[in-house]
């Protein structure tokens, strides 16, 4: 379908009533109501800013295709030779498989369907703001510019070339049933950006600025800032779009503005959260460190379908050889909290564990599925600084090791490619359920994904567009 029918006949989705804000993270979608209802109250677009995130939710997207599911089949995160689902996407089908197909299709058709409930409180916001109280205006039209960066930039990791200067994307910027062409990937860039400029703007009144991102009041709106698109969270964002467009400087400075606080605002894992004697109690996800996460209020069903008790043809695992090699635990790695207790021992195969959900599991840990951490800011400034000052590249790198079990500091004497090959390193063992080293390694195109064989062109890097939207000329 078009993006311009998308647009043209939603209906802004509605997952609680004004009442029930305080369970807006776990509710299911309810119903549909037309805009000209829903955004007549500061509490319908509260109500329509929450669809927005719940419709990131869907299994088509954040909820597993674009984290753990296709992304991570795609970039040979698992060994999926004998899964029904995933084998053909791992060996790039994308246009010959009509399964595979669709999961593209799928992909496409919902994200601009998110980014058109966005438009929609944007088209509408502005003439509105007499009815809002505090600074919920603000916060509002700010996370809702970002959710709008957020969903462009994701689109043209996907299915843009890394070259700029090349067609890219339609990014949407109204609820309309006009036809938006595709922009270059350079103008796509400048949008996000520019996006995020005005997003961080009328954020500077989010509470999380002063490190509350738990509770924050009486107003049950405000809590949780950490699983919603947040002052520091447009900064991350920034920092992935400015490394994207290969301006290094700028990337150093949206990183550090995260790392500077984050000690504070997203602390990192302790290891008595995550080694301690019940499951219930440990922070499989790592959660203290999310700058961004999806609340996903059924991450347990999908979980077990997938890699607790899933059946042998559906369950994404790895062999226990090329998990343990791939942590060096052998040397390094052997104390590694990532492969002792967000990776699980199967039989022979490890899967990812991070997404268990055990009974009585603590509330402040469950039902996250992460999409922006504190150690990709590492990642990002160790890489910026590669070449420039390879001592702090080698710092952040150590930083994010040390806090994740490994006493062995990286050497000062690392070269520059050295360096690099660590933080690819890094990029696979941290994101392992997360769908971030298929964009790592688009973007510093690499020949090949670390676990396969395949020579990697823009045929593979560059998901195919519907074939309606291409014969629109989207």
């Amino acid at each position: 379908m078009r993006n311009k029918l998308i647009v043209g006949f939603l209906a802004v989705l509605v997952v609680l009533s004004s009442t029930s804000c305080k369970k807006w993270l776990d509710v299911q979608p309810r119903t549909k109501i037309k805009s000209d209802v829903l955004l007549q109250t500061e509490q319908g677009y509260r109500d329509a800013l929450i669809g927005c995130y719940t419709l990131m939710k869907s299994q088509s997207l954040y909820g597993r295709e674009l984290t753990f599911g296709f992304m991570d089949a795609v970039a040979a995160q698992y060994d999926v030779f004998n899964n029904k689902t995933y084998n053909s996407v791992s060996q790039f089908r994308y246009t010959t498989d009509a399964n595979v197909r669709t999961q593209i299709d799928n992909m496409w058709l919902r994200m601009y369907n998110v980014v058109a409930n966005v438009n929609n409180i944007l088209d509408h916001i502005d003439q509105d703001k007499a009815i809002f109280t505090g600074s919920n205006y603000d916060i509002i039209k700010g996370e809702a510019l970002a959710l709008r960066a957020f969903i462009h930039f994701d689109l043209l990791r996907l299915f843009a070339s890394v070259d700029l200067t090349k067609p890219a994307i339609p990014y949407v910027k109204t609820l309309s049933t006009q036809v938006v062409s595709s922009s270059t990937g350079d103008e796509v860039v400048s949008l996000v950006l520019q996006d995020l400029e005005a997003a961080a703007a009328r954020l500077n009144a989010d509470p999380i600025r002063q490190g509350n991102k738990l509770v924050y009041g009486a107003d049950e709106f405000m809590n949780n800032r950490h699983q919603r698109l947040n002052y520091f969270a447009v900064k991350a964002l920034a920092a992935r779009a400015y490394l994207w467009k290969g301006d290094k400087i700028k990337a150093l400075e949206n990183a550090m503005e995260v790392i500077n606080v984050a000690d504070q605002v997203f602390p990192w894992i302790k290891t008595s959260n995550i080694s301690a004697t019940n499951d219930k109690d440990k922070d499989f996800t790592f959660s203290t460190e999310n700058i961004f996460a999806l609340n996903v209020y059924d991450i347990r069903t999908i979980a077990n379908a997938w890699f607790i008790s899933a059946f042998p043809d559906v369950q994404l695992q790895r062999s226990s050889f090329n998990y343990e090699q791939m942590f060096e635990k052998t040397t390094v790695g052997a104390n590694d909290y990532r492969l002792l207790f967000t990776s699980k021992l199967v039989g022979s195969n490890y899967i990812v564990y991070k997404y268990y959900q055990p009974d009585n599991y603590t509330a402040s840990y469950a039902s996250m599925i992460p999409l922006m951490r504190r150690s990709e800011m590492n990642y990002i400034a160790a890489e910026c600084n590669v070449g420039v000052n390879n001592q702090k590249a080698i710092d952040f790198l150590n930083t994010v090791r040390a806090n994740r079990g490994i006493t062995t500091p990286l050497a000062s004497t690392l070269t520059d490619a050295q360096i690099t090959a660590e933080i690819l390193k890094e990029y696979r063992k941290e994101f392992q359920g997360e769908g971030q080293l298929f964009h790592y390694c688009k973007r510093t195109k690499q020949a090949k994904f670390p676990a396969a064989f395949t020579t990697l062109t823009d045929v593979h890097y560059v998901l195919p567009k519907p074939t309606n939207e291409i014969e629109f000329g989207g």
